[in-house]
Parts: structure tokens; C-alpha cells; sequence
């Protein structure tokens, strides 16, 4: 069974959590502008698909959210 860690070594597990979760909604969000850039410049789901750990369905959903928050914030800007 694994001991328990101390408060000091979960704190410091803790902060590199944090710090890899932030960096992985980074790179997520910037992953899903490229597949919604990609779809609206014609290339199609599957070839997106092949190129990304989503699959077409989940492209097209992920593409839809985008395009969808991209269009309230031009609608709220005017």
C-alpha cells in the first residue's frame, strides 16, 4: 500500500498539477481554433479526425461550440 505524503510533498504535487492542467487547457483551447479554422477553410472532418485525438463527430461538435461562442462575442461587440 503507498504511505500517505506529507502536507509539504502533496503541496508541492499539488503545484505541478495545477501547473499541467493549466498548460493542457491552453493547448486544448488553441487545438479546437485550429480544427474550427481547418473545417471553415474546407479540409474535411475525417482528414481532421486523422490529424487529432478526436474523432469526426466529436470535430464537428468541437467546431460547431467555436464557431457558435465566435459569433456571440461578434454579437456582443456590435
Amino acid at each position: 500500500m503507498t504511505s500517505k505524503p506529507d502536507q509539504q510533498e502533496t503541496s508541492a504535487w499539488l503545484k505541478k498539477l495545477d501547473r499541467a492542467t493549466a498548460a493542457h487547457d491552453k493547448t486544448r483551447i488553441a487545438l479546437e481554433e485550429v480544427i474550427t479554422d481547418a473545417r471553415s477553410a474546407g479540409v474535411p472532418l475525417m482528414t481532421i479526425a486523422k490529424h487529432t485525438p478526436f474523432s469526426r463527430e466529436w470535430a464537428r461538435k468541437i467546431a460547431d461550440r467555436i464557431d457558435a461562442e465566435r459569433a456571440a462575442r461578434a454579437a456582443a461587440a456590435n
